[in-house]
């Protein structure tokens, strides 16, 4: 795209898919991020992820081992391209 910079950067990819394949109207692609971190409104010191299936992702926050929120995303399919829906608790 004729608005680009070209870098060179490292970035670990979790999937073969491509990055930054949409149009952002300004002549750029788009990169579309989501910081699962900035759900989570308590203090934390570890967490971890379960995956019970192939759309879902739950992550629990804990703050000296006890269990301060669980987070739960659910994608439309096992791409992970697209969120749908979501729970803290």
């Amino acid at each position: 795209m004729a608005n680009e910079t070209p870098s060179v950067s490292a970035l670990n990819m979790d999937r073969g898919i491509p990055l930054g394949n949409s149009d952002d109207g300004a002549g750029r692609r788009a990169l579309h991020v989501l910081d699962r971190l900035k759900f989570i409104n308590k203090p934390f010191d570890s967490f971890s992820v379960t995956y019970p299936d192939t759309v879902t992702e739950v992550w629990t926050f804990t703050l000296a081992s006890v269990t301060q929120q669980v987070a739960t995303f659910v994608y439309t399919d096992s791409t992970k391209n697209f969120f749908v829906s979501g729970s803290i608790v």
